[in-house]
Order: structure tokens, then C-alpha cells, then sequence
């Protein structure tokens, strides 16, 4: 057995490979880390602006919007009601504006791109190659949208590096708080994104892996020591999901409803192209297209196989989880797996790199780079969205939207009978609720089924899917009596109380 010198040297910390990785390593306080993320989150949030003024608005976004403007503006935090996930709700109910997910999800990406950086430093990679990684990660479309448009991917993104880091001081230092903080980590992502139970059960699972196999040999691993380890990374995400299906079932009777419910987890406003796969084979060979599209990804495999062996599964474990979410029929969007491969391959770079992989690495980077800045999306609101920044003009739809809640909102409060499961861009377009009957209020149904009693107006959509808008379910083909057509746009209808 290795004597307790020994021992001591195989958990001490890797030695910075410069001056200025050491430093950032130990001397910055938590104001400075903050600062640093601060001023890598300027980029985004001028992109954020940019949009922003371009009359961009993402349907994320728009749906986050929509629902805190009926709880702050009502005094009525209760109105969000079990709309998963809660806590982009509550961060939006900060300053409830409709850029005001793009600037927290561009703060996250700030902080995101502040831990990769720190992570590069403590490599013997040179400055030009360090530099171009983290570009290459940080100025592709799939990236830039999500660091701007997204505020649950990218916060999840944000929290599962945090987790990793935090993960891996646990296992090469076997320092417990890590071990812990890691965990709770895990478990706030939650309730940001459902998706993060599958990853805590993928860092509970590859504790033992990362941890007891570089401390002892074989023969002298417990199966209670590696217990011990799952249960620490694993259980706080555990106790997260469990906690929010027992409140879904004391309050509305169904613990399962915030993922069965197709009004209930936000995912389901991404509107993205449902995955035409016919079972495992077919979403295992979608997903490895987007691998293809991150080719930084299968570099930093070949590295790790190479120096860290025994971790390659772990390093693998996010392309097989998306394959699984996939699987279980929920959507994991092409731009968030972009993302993912390559925040994974920069982060999964062994820190015993040495120089010699700048001539592989360098121009891996600049292909990744110029891969995706020049290879389409399928996602039609990412494309979109390129168009919107590049061209620097307003869509025709977002012209629309404008114009038709600037007229809805000069009308009396809840005068306007209408569903924000359809109706929610435009609820956040005209940043008041306050003009709307929506189905939280109680008189909603109601109103509903003898609308000249309670509203003067109604907003019903005559194109796309209306499946789950109850109000265009009942009156798009023709209005209510006692109502006539007053206006119509592309796709929309407001009826009129005949006085």
C-alpha cells in the first residue's frame, strides 16, 4: 500500500502552468470572479440589445414575459401557478421587461466563458490557441442564441460547468464540500431545466470512477465507499425532482403534471421541428450529425482517451443522455447540444495538456468556427434570428406582433377575452397583462362560455395550431353572439361587443 506521503502527493493539485494561472487559481475573491464574468458577458449583452432594438423576441422569452406580467402586475405570484420550471419565472420577475431574460442568460454566458478561460489557463496550451478555443466556442450562432434567447439553456448550461468543476475538486482533491456544493448545484439546475436529473445521475454514477480508482487499488474498493459517493452527488437533484412532484400532487392532484402536461413544461414553447426518429438507431444517428457540427468534440475524446483513460464514458455521457431525453420524447434543441458538445470539449481538456496538441488543436478550432458560421440550422427561430442580426431589419412578423399590441393595449383592463397559450408573444409585446382575460383568472371560464357578460373584445388565432387554446378552440370559425369582426390580421381575429 502507497504510504500517506504518497498518498497526500496524488491529490495535490495540479501545478498552474504559468504565473497568471496561479494567481487566478488562488488570490481572486468572489467580487473579482464577478467582475471578470461581468466583462465577458458584454459581448452577449450587446447582442441581446441588438436584437432587442430589432424587435427580436424569442418564443422562451415571450412565454416567460407573459406569465410573470399576470403574477406582478395582479400582486399574484400564484398565477405562474406550477408552469415548469420556476426559477427563470422568478429571475424574469426581477424587472419584468421582455429583454430581461436575454440579459440574465447573457450574464450566464458571461460566467460560463469566464470558467472555461480559467480552466485553459491552467493548461500549457499557448495564448493564440487558448484564445481561438474559447472563440470558436463562444461566436457560433447556436452559442450566440442561446446566450441571448435562451435563459433556461443557457442557465443550465452555466450550472452543469459549475457542477463539473466543482465535481471534479471533489474527486481528484477529495474535498467533500465540493462534493456537496456540486450536488446542490445539480439540484437548483432542476428547476431550471428537467433535463438536469439526468446529468446528476450521470455525475453520481461516475463519482466512483473519478474518485476511488486514484486512490486505491481495485482489491480495496468498498461498495459502501462508492454508495457514499452517489448518494452525495445524486441525492439533492433526487430530493428537487421529488419535492416538486409531491407540491404537484398536494396542489392539483397529478405529480407528474409539470412533464405530462403539454401546457406546463416551458420546453414545449421552443416550437422546434419534432425529431422524425422511429426509435434508437434513428435518434443516435440525428444526434451524431450535430457531433459532426461540434468536431471539437470527438478531439477532446481522442485526449482523454489518452490521458485520463477511465473517464472517456463520462466524457461521452452527454451525447448519450440527450439521445435519452430524446428518447423519452422530450425536446433537447439542436442549438443546446451544439452547445453542450462543445462546452464539454473545452472543459474536458486535460490540464497535463501539453503544447504539442496547439498543431492539432488550433486549427480544430478555426474549422469548428467556420463550420458553424457557415453550415444552416433547422431550428426556423434560429434562423431567424441570424437574419434579424445580420440584416439589421424587423420581420414581418415582428412588425405584426407590434402593431397589433400596441392597439390591444389602449383597451380597459380585462377587456380583452383571449388564451396566452397562443396569445402570449403578444401579451409580452404589449408588456402590460393587465387589458387581457387570461384562463389564471377566475372568471376565465366564465367568460368563456357567456363572453357579452364579462368582456367587450376577443383575440382568437384563425392559423397555426389552436389544439390548446380553448378560446380559438370555440370561436375561431365564427364569433359569439352579440359579437361582430372588428379587426384581422395574418392569423388573427378580435371580435366586438355589439353595444
Amino acid at each position: 500500500m502507497a504510504s500517506v506521503e504518497s498518498s497526500r502527493l496524488l491529490v495535490q493539485p495540479p501545478k498552474a502552468s504559468s504565473k497568471t494561472a496561479l494567481v487566478l487559481e488562488q488570490d481572486l475573491s468572489l467580487w473579482q470572479h464577478l467582475l471578470f464574468s461581468l466583462i465577458l458577458a458584454l459581448p452577449f449583452v450587446g447582442l441581446s440589445l441588438l436584437a432587442a432594438q430589432t424587435g427580436f423576441l424569442s418564443n422562451q422569452h415571450a412565454h416567460l414575459v407573459a406569465k410573470v406580467l399576470q403574477a406582478m402586475e395582479y400582486r399574484r405570484l400564484e398565477l405562474i401557478g406550477f408552469t415548469y420550471p420556476p426559477l427563470p419565472f422568478l429571475l424574469t420577475a426581477l424587472w419584468v421587461h421582455p429583454l430581461t431574460p436575454s440579459l440574465i442568460a447573457s450574464l450566464a454566458a458571461g460566467g460560463t466563458a469566464w470558467l472555461l478561460l480559467r480552466h485553459l489557463l491552467k493548461t500549457s496550451l499557448s495564448s493564440w490557441t487558448k484564445v481561438i478555443l474559447l472563440s470558436a466556442l463562444a461566436f457560433t450562432p447556436a452559442s450566440l442564441y442561446i446566450a441571448t434567447q435562451s435563459l433556461t439553456e443557457m442557465a443550465t448550461l452555466f450550472l452543469f460547468l459549475l457542477a463539473w468543476l466543482a465535481f471534479l475538486r471533489f474527486t481528484r482533491y477529495g474535498e467533500t464540500l465540493s462534493g456537496f456544493i456540486s450536488g446542490l448545484i445539480l439540484g437548483v439546475a432542476f428547476y431550471f431545466n428537467a433535463y438536469a436529473l439526468f446529468f446528476s445521475l450521470v455525475y453520481a454514477l461516475a463519482s466512483p470512477l473519478f474518485y476511488e480508482w486514484q486512490r486505491i487499488s481495485p482489491g480495496e474498493r468498498k461498495w459502501q465507499a462508492d454508495l457514499t459517493l452517489v448518494i452525495v452527488v445524486g441525492f439533492p437533484s433526487l430530493l428537487a425532482f421529488l419535492s416538486w412532484a409531491y407540491l404537484n400532487w398536494i396542489f392539483t392532484g397529478d405529480a407528474w403534471r409539470f412533464l405530462t402536461d403539454p401546457t406546463a413544461p416551458l420546453y414545449t414553447f421552443f416550437s422546434p421541428a419534432q425529431l422524425s426518429s422511429s426509435g434508437f438507431f434513428h435518434t443516435a444517428a440525428y444526434s451524431l450529425q450535430e457531433v459532426l457540427r461540434a468536431p471539437l468534440y470527438p478531439v477532446g475524446a481522442v485526449m482523454v482517451a489518452i490521458y485520463a483513460p477511465k473517464r472517456l464514458l463520462a466524457y461521452f455521457a452527454s451525447f448519450l443522455m440527450i439521445i435519452a431525453v430524446r428518447m423519452f420524447g422530450w425536446n433537447y434543441t439542436e442549438a443546446m447540444a451544439i452547445a453542450t458538445y462543445s462546452v464539454v470539449a473545452v472543459a474536458g481538456i486535460p490540464t497535463r495538456t501539453s503544447r504539442a496538441w496547439d498543431k492539432l488543436l488550433l486549427p480544430m478550432a478555426i474549422f469548428h468556427l467556420l463550420l458553424n458560421l457557415n453550415s444552416p440550422y433547422q431550428s426556423s427561430e434560429l434562423k431567424v434570428w441570424e437574419r434579424v442580426i445580420l440584416n439589421q431589419e424587423m420581420q414581418a412578423q415582428d412588425t405584426l406582433e407590434v402593431k397589433i399590441s400596441q392597439w390591444l393595449c389602449q383597451q380597459p383592463p380585462q377587456s380583452i377575452l383571449t388564451d396566452d397559450r397562443a396569445a402570449y408573444r403578444l401579451v409580452a409585446r404589449c408588456d402590460d397583462a393587465k387589458p387581457f382575460l387570461l384562463p389564471a383568472e377566475g372568471e376565465f371560464l366564465l367568460a368563456l362560455h357567456a363572453p357579452a357578460q364579462f368582456v367587450s373584445r376577443i383575440l382568437v388565432q384563425r392559423e397555426g395550431s389552436i389544439a390548446l387554446d380553448q378560446v380559438s378552440q370555440r370561436y375561431a370559425t365564427a364569433p359569439p353572439p352579440g359579437f361582430r369582426v372588428e379587426a384581422v390580421w395574418d392569423g388573427w381575429v378580435v371580435y366586438r361587443r355589439v353595444e
